[in-house]
């Protein structure tokens, strides 16, 4: 698949006609989007929108423009006239990116409350749209799919992050005939982690204040990943791509090393924690002490733990030395990186040229993520999100979160 989208690429790079990519949102992710595109003929990083214009120059600085090359505007046709003059833009507004000849824009906010005003704009427009804010696919995301496939263009989160990299596996195994008992990511979730704040995440995630300030760094999306809200929100993506669903609420996520899993992630009477197979689950590199690391962990990558009942292929799996069960019926596919913004390119080309999502909700969602208190709240008190100091985030089953009336982490934000 690859060899054949670089190829498509080459193609546009010899007729110098580009893909043109907008980007909103230059923080972290979205300049590493920019800098892995000023690596790659066929691509072109055009317009980026943020609110802090110094953002967005550093992200067009990263993807190969010079500083004198950049433009800041808030005119819709200058915004027009650069781009189909080959030069690159800066705005603030991303509303006007809308009305900008892109093929395709990468939305890298962060922020919810702006994918949902920018994503419909955008795919309205018909605009491929790349969507690395997975809090708001968690939320949104078969309404964008819907209004996507209603306008002709493609919705697709981001290849790189964990979703994308897990459904790759998914879909892998599943194309050849496997049964897939479970598949997640990794984390690395301590027992205290739960409670904390934003203005601890930065020091438990052993970042410092030099760092924070060139990456431009979001210390509440960071608490996000310390909290474990982070890998909530994306397994309720995995869950909402393949149909995979939680075995209980949170999932069991256990400490569990690589070789661990295909012993582990089997149903309690295979000798496992499952109550079910086909679910969506993490595995915590953390030790049962709650203090040391497991070796051979997986606390960065993705894996999925499959089955056959053709005993040739399972004795194959062994022989060729992936981790296996103890009775030899299952055994464990991995991968134990993820590359976030460097890979999600390829979204972007499978888009524009093969008129495909990496991955993308179903029609109907099969699971959600919920908010919980990490705190006793005083009656009146404004949640603060995703990562806050107020709630955190659990995946559950949609049937069960819509029968109980639970409230959606992503709407858990300034009320």
């Amino acid at each position: 698949m690859f060899a054949h989208l670089a190829a498509r690429l080459e193609e546009r790079a010899a007729a110098d006609r580009p893909v043109q990519v907008g980007l909103v949102g230059a923080g972290r992710f979205g300049s590493s989007v920019a800098a892995q595109l000023s690596r790659m003929r066929g691509l072109r990083l055009s317009a980026v929108a943020d609110v802090r214009s110094s953002n967005a120059h550093a992200a067009l600085e990263a993807a190969g423009w010079g500083s004198t090359d950049l433009l800041a505007t808030d005119s819709p046709a200058i915004v027009r006239d650069r781009i189909h003059a080959g030069k690159p833009v800066v705005v603030e507004d991303a509303a006007l990116l809308a009305e900008a000849p892109l093929d395709v824009i990468v939305e890298a906010t962060g922020r919810p409350d702006v994918s949902a005003r920018v994503i419909p704009a955008l795919l309205g427009a018909g605009i491929h749209v790349i969507n690395v804010t997975v809090e708001a696919d968690v939320l949104l995301g078969t309404l964008f799919r819907r209004q996507a496939e209603s306008a002709g263009v493609v919705y697709s989160l981001a290849d790189g992050d964990q979703p994308i990299c897990t459904k790759r596996l998914y879909d892998w195994a599943v194309g050849l005939g496997y049964e897939v008992i479970a598949a997640g990511r990794g984390t690395r979730r301590y027992p205290a982690d739960r409670a904390l704040t934003p203005a601890d995440a930065f020091a438990r995630y052993g970042v410092d204040d030099e760092q924070v300030r060139r990456r431009r760094l979001n210390a509440q999306m960071y608490n996000s990943f310390v909290d474990g809200s982070k890998a909530q929100i994306e397994s309720t993506a995995i869950a909402n791509m393949t149909g995979l669903v939680p075995d209980v609420r949170g999932m069991h996520e256990p400490s569990a090393a690589i070789s661990d899993l295909p012993n582990v992630l089997r149903r309690r009477e295979d000798g496992g924690v499952l109550g079910s197979e086909g679910v969506v689950e993490l595995a915590n590199a953390v030790a049962p002490d709650g203090q040391s690391l497991l070796p051979d962990a997986i606390a960065n990558g993705v894996w999925a733990v499959v089955t056959t009942d053709q005993p040739l292929l399972r004795e194959d799996m062994a022989f060729y030395h992936l981790p296996v069960s103890a009775d030899g019926k299952a055994a464990v596919l991995s991968r134990t990186y993820h590359l976030c913004g460097i890979e999600t390119p390829w979204s972007i080309v499978e888009a524009a040229l093969g008129g495909h999502p990496s991955g993308a909700p179903r029609p109907v969602p099969v699971a959600d993520v919920v908010a919980f208190a990490k705190r006793d709240l005083r009656a009146g008190e404004t949640l603060d999100g995703s990562g806050g100091a107020s709630v955190y985030g659990l995946i559950e089953r949609a049937a069960e979160a819509r029968a109980q009336k639970l409230l959606p982490l992503g709407l858990a934000d300034g009320i």
